[in-house]
């Protein structure tokens, strides 16, 4: 019994660890959203500013970022994702929310030129797929989560050692150090990999609503 006691912070937390892998989209989402300050802004929008290119490009950008609350947002790419969604090809919400996290790995070419799906390039590091890097990312964080968790392992020998007045400081520095280092490593691995699956949905949304709209378009034309 005693020494099921001793594997108890360890079983903690892996448990841990594992619960914050399958809820990090619900952690990471956590935040207020002001939707009254929002209908104000596009409201606001629409009538002083969408549809009209005489406007100063920074000021455009600005009205823009006010509406999605988002500094990486432009005039000309927020107008391509109204199009779309008013054709109900998209839920604006979502590929914004995709964008935001994602940006990372999403490589938007901003030109004179109106923004369409050729403007976005998914970027994966070594031209791997995003399916073989996000299993590296994952291997990444359950690696460096378990090191984070060894000391929890051997926790009554390691609160021996670290109490003894003739241990190092020095190895009890490496030892903290080593704990965070490897925490540090498993957020950061986490991280991109939720970055680059929000990534590869923007991707892969906006890519099938522009065929949709350029068939639309197209089937539209006086023949």
């Amino acid at each position: 019994m005693e020494n099921f006691k001793d594997w108890i912070p360890l079983l903690v937390g892996i448990a841990a660890f594992v619960g914050i892998f399958y809820k990090r989209e619900e952690v990471l989402s956590l935040r207020h959203k002001d939707f009254s300050a929002r209908l104000d802004a596009t409201v606001r929008f629409f009538n002083e500013f969408y549809g009209k290119q005489n406007e100063k490009k920074l000021v455009l950008d600005r009205a823009a970022q006010d509406v999605v609350k988002l500094d990486l947002m432009d005039f000309k790419f927020l107008c391509y994702l109204i199009k779309l969604d008013e054709n109900f090809f998209i839920k604006l919400e979502d590929l914004v929310h995709h964008y935001s996290v994602g940006h990372e790995f999403i490589d938007y070419s901003p030109s004179k030129n109106e923004v369409d799906i050729n403007s976005f390039i998914l970027k994966v590091p070594k031209n791997r797929t995003v399916k073989k890097q996000n299993i590296i990312y994952n291997a990444q964080y359950f690696l460096f989560a378990f090191i984070a968790c060894i000391p929890f392992l051997i926790s009554p020998w390691i609160s021996q050692i670290l109490f003894e007045k003739t241990t190092p400081l020095i190895f009890t520095i490496a030892l903290i150090i080593m704990m965070l280092a490897s925490l540090m490593i498993a957020v950061v691995a986490l991280l991109q990999s939720s970055s680059l699956s929000h990534a590869n949905k923007f991707i892969e949304k906006v890519t099938e609503a522009d065929r949709k709209l350029s068939i639309e378009l197209s089937n539209s034309q006086p023949s």
